[in-house]
């Protein structure tokens, strides 16, 4: 399993936010954005479950 599934499993589960298997994207449950698996490297991943709002200071 890669970063990019631990982070969406953990957003569907804790948070109920709708992930697409098929297309590889999460929303983010901070501020709604998809969070592709095709468009951040595993480091960004590793520090936010979303690296667009940096988790919006969660």
């Amino acid at each position: 399993m890669n970063r990019w599934e631990e982070n969406a499993h953990y957003a569907e589960e804790t948070f109920g936010v709708f992930v697409d298997w098929e297309e590889r994207f999460y929303n983010c449950p901070y501020c709604g954005e998809p969070i592709y698996e095709l468009d951040w490297f595993e480091e960004n991943l590793q520090k936010y479950l979303c690296p667009i709002c940096e988790d919006a200071d969660a």
